[in-house]
């Protein structure tokens, strides 16, 4: 006869099962939301990096008053003139000091100092407002970082960005008839049809473009991961050494006083010896002090190089060059990440193909979870609450950023409120998506609610620079916000919505 302890009712044993099961459907449950935090994650990078494709012209939009130049414009003397009002008001040599040279995206003069603090100058080199930019130094910490701290975020971010290398491939070799199909397009009638639809040509059409977006984005990421391996295998632990040939190097310090390096003089230099290279950037290391270091930042036109460092003396002589533009291919390729990732080449056509190719792979990383959830909802396992979460991170981001926006404009917020502001939105909006009960108007809801964000943050903006607007970047900026804006409204508008249902029903 079996011990006590060896018998097992029935009743226990299916309280026993049941348990199991519940577990196994908590731990599914879990997975899932993972999986779902970091398409989330996927998402917000897409997003932000549309946006950051034209972070030149948020900052003309974001201070539409400064003196805008041709590019060229700004004579070597103005600049030399509006340093050295700069470095007289930092009242001591900083370690590292900024000029801002007119280019076609940003044609702007500006100076800064060690903490990103500058101010604008004018044609004369006299200096004007600060420098202030908080929503496009938002974006950047956002699609950069994440908003965690530096090494971190840039290796999550790259992780992202490996990931989406392999989705991009994987999804090509998944559909082996994904490009007979490019144009098979079925947005009526079946969800799972019209979402896989669109998913897939979009998938298609910028399958180019996402796929080196993608590795230019992970190789950037990853990169300061790859540094600390590479300095530590082969160079000694010398982390440094491993951006020179990127970046440069520092020379060594010496802070015994000395004039400051001729900008004027390395500026006219240049153009004589450097015949059709555009100067963009001056840098200079420690300057007013006898180991100061100063480089001029140059473009070089039909290349993807992000520029050339070319060195110059106390006395305005180029002493050299980093080597980007004429070195191995490695660093040719490597000093081309930045440009072909952003699409900083090619003016704004570019830009604006690159901007609808964003956006594109914003939609298809959007309709990709989109996808699984119907499929987990057609195989009888349904998610409401994971789909109501989607949804929120959906069409809670651009709301989201439309509060960030706001708290910008209005210069009521600290600056570094912003980003919490934006975080702790979304994570709201996420959180009060769990007590929702119908989808689709929640949905409606926040794309309303993202729209009418943005024209108030227009009309803040309008209002404060009435009269002033000197960019003409700045008016078509507004002009694409309220254009935006009209299509959240337009998509959330519930008049709009009970027509197409009557329309349906009446089918």
């Amino acid at each position: 006869m079996a011990s006590d302890s060896q018998t097992q009712s029935p009743a226990s044993a299916g309280v026993k099962a049941n348990g199991q099961k519940g577990f196994v459907a908590q731990m599914i449950s879990g997975h899932s939301a993972v999986g779902l935090a970091v398409g989330a994650l996927m998402y917000i990078i897409c997003v932000s990096g549309t946006l950051m494709v034209f972070h030149e012209e948020f900052q003309r939009w974001e201070q539409p008053n400064a003196t805008e130049f041709a590019v060229g414009g700004a004579e070597p003397a103005a600049v030399a003139r509006a340093a050295d009002a700069a470095l007289a008001r930092v009242g001591e040599s900083p370690h590292h000091f900024y000029v801002g040279l007119p280019t076609e995206g940003l044609p702007r003069l500006s100076v800064a100092y060690d903490d990103s603090h500058g101010w604008f100058a004018d044609a004369d080199g006299n200096l004007g407002e600060e420098v202030h930019h908080p929503w496009s130094e938002f974006l950047e910490g956002l699609h950069y970082y994440l908003h965690l701290p530096n090494t971190l975020g840039l290796t999550v971010v790259g992780i992202l960005g490996a990931m989406l290398v392999g989705l991009v491939i994987s999804g090509v070799l998944a559909h082996p008839k994904i490009f007979r199909d490019a144009f098979a397009m079925r947005l009526r009638g079946n969800k799972q049809l019209a979402e896989a639809d669109l998913h897939n040509r979009l998938s298609v059409w910028g399958a180019p473009f996402h796929f080196v977006v993608a590795v230019t984005g992970a190789a950037i990421g990853l990169a300061s991961v790859l540094s600390y391996i590479a300095a530590d295998t082969y160079l000694e632990g010398d982390f440094e050494a491993f951006y020179e040939p990127v970046f440069g190097s520092d020379p060594a310090e010496d802070e015994t006083p000395a004039p400051v390096a001729n900008i004027a003089a390395a500026l006219t230099n240049l153009k004589a010896e450097a015949e059709g290279v555009v100067p963009w950037y001056v840098m200079m290391h420690d300057p007013g002090t006898k180991g100061q270091g100063a480089i001029i930042l140059a473009e070089h036109p039909g290349r993807l190089i992000y520029g050339e460092n070319y060195y110059f003396d106390e006395a305005g002589t180029i002493t050299g060059k980093l080597g980007h533009s004429d070195g191995p291919v490695g660093q040719q390729i490597v000093a081309s990440a930045y440009t072909v990732h952003f699409g900083s080449f090619g003016g704004l056509p570019v830009k604006l193909i690159y901007g609808v190719l964003g956006l594109a792979i914003s939609i298809v990383s959007a309709t990709g979870v989109n996808i699984w959830l119907i499929k987990r909802r057609e195989k009888g396992r349904p998610a409401p609450k994971l789909e109501l979460a989607w949804a929120a991170t959906i069409w809670g981001t651009p709301l989201a950023l439309g509060c960030s926006f706001i708290a910008a404009v209005s210069g009521m917020v600290d600056d570094a409120l912003i980003t919490a502001i934006f975080w702790l939105v979304l994570l709201g909006l996420i959180s009060l998506s769990l007590l929702a009960t119908d989808r689709a108007a929640f949905s409606r809801g926040l794309r309303m609610g993202a729209g009418g964000l943005i024209v108030l943050g227009v009309a803040l903006k309008w209002g404060a620079y009435w009269g002033e607007v000197t960019s003409p970047a700045a008016v078509w900026v507004n002009v694409a916000f309220l254009m935006t804006a009209a299509i959240f409204i337009w998509q959330g508008w519930p008049a709009r919505r009970g027509r197409k249902m009557v329309s349906s029903a009446a089918e």
